[in-house]
């Protein structure tokens, strides 16, 4: 193993060559990616049977692999060409490992980020020669579109995602901060928000044992170094994973998903090798575990099916935390030669071992109730396109109805001043909800809440979701008033609202007393009795999912995905 990591064709040249050697092998072209070329899986049978469906009536447990997802952290390319072969070849016994679990490999994700080659696309990173760019062929991070889905590369993922439907993912990465010994670290996806039965089994009995498998390897694991306040010392914070990213995607639906972290500052071939042990170490662990890894990915199922209350949001929790042994170097300070200011450095002559808080904790800051099922008008087909290629059942009314539903009004946001992964997401979200009858159509959408994607659907569909559709900018038009009024011809309308309605005639004159930049401004005086008015639109700012708490009685056609 050299210091040079392999082209796109290369790789798919060697799993081709390993397809045609073993029975065992088969590599899969998948859907496009925005480089025009194909997203590829390569599978490891040992039955030699490649029918997800029948896999899955076997009790065979299916871990997926992913690589480069940025394209300049390779590592996980080559350790996944390195575990297909070995397991293939049988190397140490290792074609084991299939007696319970079958291997699914992308081999590249980002593929138009692994054609944009260079020595320089990772500043901060030793080797290889050449390594690939973070964004793909249309400059998006991959690691944050899983929600959004704004690339080809995503859907595809989701195409081969769902059909196999695994019970771990691993997303292989490389670190791009601090130093310290250790080789390779971990992101397991975070504990607090996966489903409870798979945040016990992780906490209590995967995560810890395969930390010890890690370290009989020669590469001992670390949690991933986000450290609180800038120093380590101070703790390490477990990261939040939200759906935007691919473990935190993938635990909506009841995966157990890690990201591996390589450690940027180490020899490639130490980093390929460090990643290739914790594969080794998660297919030997699924492999013995596979009836207890079936028991919890379908208990967790059933619990999410008849789960009523979701968390949206979530804070850390810096009173409950876990000690651990952290090795690091001491850090100082020293003069920079090119700014002449102190600059951050890392002495490895003075190395400390101390224990250090690991915080794991998250408490919810905000909760909703889901409803019996979510009805969204088809007009909103990016939604609905995005809903079906993760799974989502879904049925269409069979005629034109009025529905009284629950709808929410968005009466306060802010919008990023700075493009985020191509779009500009809004925070700070209120709302007021309203009852409403609403006229439908033959064709609109009907969500039930009563399916194990429950959480991407709520997490989606509901505003204020960490990463909803409506922070992603899919409902933005809402948010633009269409109809207005001509003072000229509106003031004897007006008039006759006044007359009409005593209790808007009541908050206008109390409006104009209590405000006199108000009593002074003509047309914001008209503007409050128009919005107040029967003329105002109702779809400005409103929603346009709603909350429907009552289904019987509905004629539906099912909508298959």
């Amino acid at each position: 193993m050299n210091n040079r990591a392999p082209s796109h064709d290369e790789v798919i040249e060697m799993y081709e060559q390993l397809a045609s050697n073993h029975s065992m092998a088969r590599l899969i072209t998948g859907g496009k990616t925005d480089s025009g070329r194909p997203l590829h899986l390569f599978v490891i049978s040992g039955d030699g049977d490649f029918d997800p469906v029948s896999l899955k009536k076997k009790g065979k447990t299916v871990i997926l692999v992913n690589n480069a997802i940025h394209a300049g952290e390779p590592n996980g390319v080559d350790a996944s060409l390195k575990l297909a072969g070995d397991i293939l070849n049988n190397r140490n016994g290792l074609a084991g490992v299939l007696e319970n679990t079958v291997i699914c490999i992308i081999p590249v994700y980002s593929i138009g980020g692994f054609l944009n080659r260079s020595p320089y696309n990772r500043a901060n990173q030793v080797g290889p020669e050449e390594q690939g760019f973070r964004a793909n062929a249309a400059n998006y991070d991959l690691n944050r579109d899983f929600v959004k889905a704004d690339t080809r590369n995503t859907f595809s993922f989701r195409e081969i995602f769902h059909k196999w439907q695994p019970d771990i993912f691993i997303d292989t990465h490389t670190t791009n901060g601090a130093d310290y010994p250790y080789v390779i670290t971990l992101i397991p996806t975070q504990f607090s928000k996966a489903n409870p039965y798979i945040e016990t089994y992780m906490r209590e009995e995967l995560c810890p044992e395969l930390y010890e498998m890690m370290e009989k390897t020669g590469y001992e694991m670390i949690p991933y170094v986000q450290s609180m306040r800038g120093d380590p010392r101070n703790g390490i914070i477990s990261f939040m994973d939200t759906p935007r990213y691919s473990t935190g995607y993938t635990a909506l639906f009841n995966t157990i998903g890690f990201m591996v972290e390589s450690h940027m500052l180490k020899p490639y071939h130490e980093r390929v090798l460090s990643t290739y042990h914790f594969l080794v170490s998660v297919a030997d662990f699924a492999n013995r575990n596979h009836r207890e890894i079936a028991e919890v990915r379908k208990k967790a199922n059933e619990s999410t099916r008849n789960q009523e209350s979701f968390t949206l949001e979530w804070q850390l929790d810096t009173t409950n935390y876990d000690l651990i042994t952290f090795r690091g170097y001491e850090r100082g300070y020293r003069k920079s030669n090119v700014t002449g200011q102190e600059v951050l450095y890392y002495d490895h002559e003075r190395p400390f071992r101390e224990e250090i808080p690991y915080y794991t904790h998250y408490k919810p800051t905000l909760q909703v109730n889901k409803p019996e099922a979510y009805i969204i008008p088809q007009a909103w087909d990016d939604v609905v396109r995005r809903l079906k290629s993760s799974g989502v059942e879904m049925s269409r009314l069979a005629s034109d109805t009025t529905l009284s539903v629950d709808v929410y009004y968005i009466t306060g946001n802010t919008t990023s001043n700075r493009v985020i992964s191509g779009r500009y997401p809004h925070g700070n979200i209120e709302t007021r909800k309203e009852r409403q009858e609403i006229r439908y159509y033959k064709g609109d959408y009907i969500i039930k809440t009563n399916q194990p994607a429950n959480n991407f659907i709520v997490q989606t569909l509901e505003p204020y979701g960490t990463d909803s559709f409506f922070r992603w900018n899919f409902f933005d038009p809402i948010l633009n008033r269409i109809e207005y009024f001509s003072p000229a011809f509106f003031d004897s309308i007006a008039e006759e609202l006044l007359e009409e309605d005593p209790r808007l005639r009541e908050r206008f004159e109390r409006r104009r007393d209590e405000d006199e930049d108000f009593a002074q401004n003509a047309r914001a005086q008209l503007n409050f009795i128009y919005e107040n008015s029967p003329y105002f639109e109702k779809t400005y700012r409103r929603y346009p999912v709603a909350r429907l708490h009552e289904t019987n009685g509905l004629r539906l056609v099912h909508n298959h995905r």
